[in-house]
């Protein structure tokens, strides 16, 4: 059954049963009740009460059993330790969609979590879908079922977005807020524990469903994050998905064993993922709400020019800072433009980009200079913020501006700072599709988050993506690896000379190097070095050869490269390191530009990602982290770097000028190894030194066999 089928029936019942359902008023059950009664479902409502004929004016069934009709949808009402029963009861009347709105389970500790698993393995083995436990309920506004299944007073007009909350207070807020927002969406629902019914189930759900255009989420967790991620990827084809998740300053529980792993906080786990499949990421839920309506009532977003047109000059220049946060433009009015505003914008306004028309310019000033700037080629998007002056008619500019912004065919937003009584007037009208913002610091970000999802889908649309590795490479490195899964001694990085092995199978820039045991086998290889070249001793215990004083760089001869050995040896038998190390390794010692990290870790909920950023050792304290989902295609790739705060000096900056296409190349493929090989952890390649060429100059991997 699809995730369609399987959901249907939430949203779209004939018949709904509340069980237990209290003649208290203010009880949950009877403010349900009652909310269903008012906004006028459609379908059959039964309730049952073995205390009471009748709430509400609806016949009160003592059971479940006593129902002799069809039900499509139970909502349970019941104290906790009442649930488990009235689901067996359900299941025997063949009811499937079950929301259990009961608090008390996995939520405040051991003893609930046992209830909820107990029910839930029932409810699978029974092929029966929960939504909750601990939830508000779920909301359909569509004429057609005109359902409000929750115990929120205030219910949204009908619009083609819908609402997932994982919190039902926050759910709550939003919905007592509907009259001062406006706020709008066809569909509902409070997930709460999750236990069954999730985000992933709800995504493929709105996504086959003729009713959602655009989807909005409040998270706080990912039930599977892998699996959101390759949904988001499909859904944000066709359909929007703007998410506000919470816990952004939580850090990532994972053991920090390398500069990867380390850098790896959640947040930027779920900010990589939600970026990669075209997500649009809202700081507020204002401005996720707002996002949804640009996107469901505006033109689409061709480019990042914008022109702000203004009465005040002060809200303008603020609005120009936050265009430029944002990654915005200001658009160059040709002289066209400027030469028809001319004759309209009074001689002591502005031409230019902001066009201030000064605190005297009405409703016909606003509408012409409007239409004007519109029709500019150079102009991508508008921004019209109106602050209401005690000469001018507030309503008749914002009517005008309302007007116009239905006409147009380019996106334009209006700010607005009117006097109180404006509001009361406005809300008089029907005006639900009008985007007006109160904040100009909001204007850009929505634009900017409407821009990229535009920007991105049609990029996307020409590209080909490819993620494999040739069978030869793949067996040779499963070779490799399989020789650490059968050895339980080892814990941590395997061997340096082992995982060179891996990586030269994948074709990646070596510094020169060779390894060698003893002070025999380095005056054997003497004439193979290099001068000046770098001495590092090889641990598989101690991941950063730094912190053991395990390197001596820039030795410029034969002696003093034998001398360095010896120092070093030393110095590692002293503190009772020698027998730590694996061996030893010289490189010829490079010394390019700049210093970048590439590396990759295995996430618990999103599985590999891969790291890209400034390097050598400060690298956790510049923290120029930058992830992407694994595997990257090579557009992915170029992207990942291009994110990076480093990026500008790659590309040029006091000359530096790298192949950022072979550079794409690496982290591609360090990508493609972590995604195919379940038993890599962790990778490090750092530092990676660019310089006339690339070269990778120390390096890690990690197993996970323990």
């Amino acid at each position: 059954m699809s995730e369609k089928d399987s959901l249907t029936k939430f949203f779209y019942p004939s018949s709904v049963l509340l069980v237990g359902v209290s003649a208290k008023e203010k009880s949950i059950g009877y403010e349900i009740l009652k909310q269903m009664l008012s906004f006028g479902f459609t379908g059959k409502i039964f309730i049952t009460n073995p205390n009471r004929d009748e709430i509400l004016g609806i016949k009160c069934h003592k059971s479940i059993k006593e129902i002799d009709e069809k039900i499509d949808l139970a909502i349970i009402l019941l104290p906790k330790h009442l649930v488990y029963d009235s689901i067996v009861e359900c299941n025997e009347k063949m009811i499937k969609s079950i929301i259990i709105i009961t608090a008390g389970f996995r939520e405040v500790g051991d003893e609930g979590a046992k209830l909820e698993k107990q029910i839930i393995e029932f409810c699978k083995a029974n092929s029966i879908r929960i939504i909750g436990p601990n939830c508000m309920g779920l909301i359909n506004t569509s004429e057609e079922i005109k359902l409000n299944a929750t115990f929120a007073a205030e219910v949204p007009r009908y619009s083609y977005i819908s609402f997932l909350s994982q919190s039902g207070a926050l759910a709550a807020a939003v919905l007592n807020t509907i009259k001062e927002t406006g706020y709008t969406f066809g569909q509902f629902v409070s997930i709460g524990n999750k236990a069954d019914v999730n985000e992933n189930d709800l995504l493929e759900f709105w996504y086959s469903d003729d009713k959602t255009k655009i989807i909005t989420m409040y998270l706080e967790s990912f039930e599977n994050g892998r699996e959101f991620f390759h949904l988001t990827k499909n859904v944000t084809n066709e359909k929007p998905v703007i998410v506000v998740k919470a816990g952004r300053t939580k850090s990532g529980s994972r053991a920090a064993l390398s500069h990867t792993g380390a850098m790896a906080s959640e947040d930027d786990i779920v900010n990589a993922a939600l970026t990669q499949s075209n997500c649009i990421r809202t700081e507020t839920i204002e401005e996720m709400f707002e996002t949804a309506k640009v996107l469901l009532h505006l033109p689409e977003i061709r480019g990042n020019k914008i022109a702000i047109i203004t009465n005040a000059g002060g809200p303008a220049i603020l609005c120009v800072d936050e265009l430029e946060k944002n990654g915005l433009k200001l658009a160059d009015l040709s002289d066209l433009t400027k030469q028809r505003l001319k004759e309209i914008v009074h001689p002591e306004g502005s031409l230019n980009n902001p066009v201030d028309m000064l605190p005297g310019a009405d409703a016909k000033t606003y509408e012409r200079a409007t239409k004007i700037i519109a029709e500019d080629e150079n102009v991508d998007a508008l921004i019209v913020i109106f602050v209401e002056p005690v000469m001018i008619d507030a309503y008749e500019v914002i009517k005008s501006m309302y007007d116009i912004q239905k006409a147009i065919k380019k996106t334009m937003i209006i700010v607005t700072f009117p006097l109180p009584n404006f509001w009361n007037k406005w809300k008089e009208g029907n005006f639900n599709d009008a985007v007006i913002l109160k904040s100009i610091e909001l204007a850009p970000k929505v634009i900017k988050n409407v821009f990229h999802y535009y920007y991105t889908r049609h990029k996307r649309k020409n590209i080909k993506e490819s993620y494999t590795l040739d069978q030869k490479t793949y067996n040779a490195i499963k070779y490799i690896l399989m020789k650490y899964e059968t050895n339980s001694s080892i814990k941590e990085f395997i061997k340096s000379t082992d995982s060179q092995l891996i990586l030269k199978r994948l074709k990646l820039p070596f510094i020169n190097n060779f390894y060698f045991n003893n002070i025999r086998e380095l005056k054997r290889n003497l004439k193979n070095v290099t001068f000046p070249c770098v001495l590092k001793a090889s641990s598989s215990i101690y991941s950063h050869k730094t912190e053991i004083g395990g390197v001596i760089l820039d030795i410029k001869s034969k002696k003093e490269l034998i001398n360095s050995f010896q120092e070093l040896s030393k110095k590692l038998s002293a503190r009772n390191l020698i027998q730590k190390i694996d061996g030893y390794e010289i490189q010829t010692f490079y010394k390019g530009d700049v210093e970048v990290i590439i590396g990759a870790v295995r996430d618990k909920s999103f599985g590999p990602v891969v790291l890209f950023g400034a390097g050598g050792k400060f690298v956790e304290v510049i923290e120029d982290k930058n992830f992407r989902i694994a595997p990257l295609s090579k557009s992915d790739a170029i992207e990942l770097i291009q994110s990076s705060k480093i990026y500008p000096i790659l590309t040029g900056y006091r000359r530096t000028k790298t192949n950022i296409d072979e550079l794409a190349n690496i982290v591609q493929k360090i990508s493609l190894l972590i995604w195919h090989f379940d038993e890599i952890e962790e990778i490090d390649l750092n530092p990676v030194i660019i310089g006339k060429k690339i070269k990778i100059v120390d390096w890690r991997i990690r197993t996970n066999f323990q």
